[in-house]
């Protein structure tokens, strides 16, 4: 019976255990976006956070660790839409540009403020602008002045991820 017990015990702790881990684990939510510009240019992208442990709302800025963003990927189109570039701004949780901007309200899951995704470098391409005023794709050219390709009233759309 004694032994009986202890078993019960045994089991019944480690099921505990694994209940609990469960519950402190992280919950990433993976949310997609999509731009569309008045001259059919767009971008999508995706960017993911631990739910458990984000505040209502967060910003990132720059190169270097981030404070809540796991990822952030964003994908540029023409208006042929003919992929023009990938750009991974955050990886594991570290931004790679210099000039990242990013903004977003986990309660409402949108966007808001002042965004800038994408690339950095001479022949790269970035959207920036504030959310629900402009938003721009620009080209970066080897030399002179960044040429813009697109842009809206500066509506985004933000999704559950799949």
């Amino acid at each position: 019976m004694k032994k009986e017990i202890t078993t019960i015990a045994f089991v019944v702790g480690i099921a505990l255990a694994i209940a609990l881990m469960e519950i402190t684990s992280v919950q990433a939510m993976t949310l997609n976006f999509s731009w569309n510009g008045n001259d059919n240019y767009s971008a999508i992208g995706s960017f993911s956070y631990d739910e458990n442990t984000a505040p209502v709302m967060f910003s990132e800025k720059g190169f270097g660790t981030t404070k809540v963003l796991q990822s952030l990927q964003i994908s540029f189109f023409d208006n042929s839409n003919h992929l023009l570039a990938t750009y991974n701004n955050v990886i594991n949780g570290k931004s790679t540009n210099n000039y990242f901007r990013f903004n977003f309200n986990t309660v409402k899951k949108e966007m808001f403020g002042f965004l800038d995704l994408g690339g950095e470098l001479p022949g790269e391409i970035y959207l920036q602008g504030t959310v629900n005023n402009n938003l721009k794709i620009v080209y970066i050219p080897e030399s002179d002045s960044d040429v813009i390709l697109d842009s809206n009233s500066g509506s985004i759309v933000v999704k559950a991820g799949s």
